[in-house]
């Protein structure tokens, strides 16, 4: 059984994790081989006496962790009895295998939570998996507007989904405490991250007025599509320009989620269909890019 107790432990990014191979300290026939995954990259060390290595590094902070590869079975034809010279000749081929040096290969990963801790998600291991879950192209996102203007429509990233929330911590308490918000659309119901006041940095995004919807992108007008305060689901079209993400919402499962009217006192608004919302009490009617049931 592979000893992982030297090799554990916290990394940051440049740390040496451990060699591409190693011998086990018990059985010299057993040789223990090293591939990089998630978090960590394969580097090459020169020891003090000029002599080089190959190493993994880890390129993400976070906690070492080891996945035993397990090897294919030994091809079999079901359904067919085998030759019994060749079966003599698979079995003599085996025995001098078994002879030979033993190979483990073990996927190496760095985490944002201790592998060794058998406890649930906490609060604590989602900001340490901060890191590792930051938005990407192509992740559908929900971000809450904050400014419109006749070209674009400027927002804040919550959440990505089905990852941890991604809002700074920064000195505030961003991204430590998790809310449901149901509405918007009907019946939908997501968990994305506490937007408080204190200090505490998060994403900014842009919504292009051409990425709002798939057709008739000339005549879109950003005011009839979103408002401040409303929460959107939209998808990451690009890393954008570093200081924004570039959202779109040309999708039908893509737009406002949940929206409170603006001419009914703050009263949460309902979908009626892909560009209208109501609100029940006053009757009030306001347009968005709604977002598809699903």
């Amino acid at each position: 059984m592979f000893d992982t107790s030297k090799y554990t432990g916290k990394v940051l990014p440049g740390d040496l994790i451990c060699p591409v191979f190693d011998l086990d300290t018990e059985d010299t026939k057993v040789l223990y081989e090293f591939l990089s995954g998630h978090g960590s990259i394969l580097d090459t060390y020169t020891a003090p006496n000029g002599q080089s290595y190959n190493v993994l590094v880890a390129s993400l902070k976070g906690f070492i962790e080891f996945k035993e590869l397990l090897a294919p079975e030994e091809d079999m034809e079901d359904g067919f009895e085998q030759d019994p010279e060749n079966k003599n000749e698979k079995t003599h081929n085996a025995s001098k295998k078994n002879s030979d040096r033993i190979v483990k290969k073990y996927t190496v990963n760095v985490v944002g939570h201790d592998p060794s801790l058998q406890s649930c998600v906490s609060t604590e291991q989602v900001n340490n998996d901060f890191s590792n879950n930051l938005p990407k192209e192509n992740d559908i996102v929900l971000c809450k507007i904050t400014k419109i203007t006749q070209q674009r429509a400027n927002a804040e990233i919550l959440a990505v989904e089905n990852r941890p929330c991604v809002a700074d911590s920064g000195l505030g308490t961003n991204g430590s405490v998790l809310s449901s918000v149901t509405g918007g659309s009907g019946a939908v119901t997501f968990s994305i991250s506490q937007v408080s006041s204190d200090v505490g940095e998060t994403f900014k995004a842009v919504i292009r007025s051409q990425d709002v919807r798939a057709t008739d992108r000339d005549s879109v007008v950003m005011t009839d599509c979103f408002c401040p305060g409303d929460i959107v689901r939209c998808k990451v079209l690009s890393l954008g320009d570093g200081t924004n993400y570039y959202l779109t919402t040309a999708q039908n499962d893509l737009g406002v989620v949940f929206a409170k009217s603006l001419g009914g006192a703050g009263e949460l608004l309902y979908a009626v269909d892909w560009k209208t919302m109501v609100a029940p009490t006053s009757g009030v009617e306001e347009t968005r890019k709604v977002a598809k049931p699903f």
